[in-house]
């Protein structure tokens, strides 16, 4: 929506999937620090049910395609990466999550691609020091 109202102020200096992401990286940033979604917590599809007409229950449990995965473990990783201050966090998820380039992720945050590359390193170290830390203390 806020790309359909901004149109008249696209400059046309960028292609339009740059500009529009821009927008929902910005749109994105401002949700992730709102108190709301804060409070919000983690749900998993295997804790939803489909309740059919009949009154038959069927879990919904996607196939895991990498087989067993430690739920604690996955919680653990996600919670580091919220951890992580948005100036790495963002290009890391842009990256492994939305799959994302380098040169797309450069022209959404306005920054270099040498620049995304080092921020993605050190968030990936951090990430790694953390989780390291974490296991030798258990």
């Amino acid at each position: 929506m806020r790309g359909y109202r901004g149109i008249k102020g696209f400059r046309g200096d960028c292609p339009l999937r740059i500009w529009l992401s821009r927008i929902v990286v910005r749109v994105a940033i401002n949700h992730h620090k709102s108190l709301a979604r804060r409070l919000k917590r983690w749900v998993f599809f295997g804790d939803l049910q489909a309740v059919y007409e009949d009154g038959s229950v069927q879990e919904f449990e996607p196939a895991d395609p990498f087989g067993s995965f430690d739920r604690e473990a996955l919680l653990d990783v996600r919670k580091h990466v919220n951890r992580l201050p948005d100036e790495f966090r963002m290009p890391l998820v842009m990256l492994a999550v939305d799959g994302l380039t380098i040169p797309e992720i450069a022209g959404i945050l306005e920054i270099p691609e040498g620049t995304v590359k080092s921020r993605i390193f050190y968030a990936r170290k951090r990430l790694k020091e953390t989780l390291q830390i974490k296991k030798k203390n258990q």
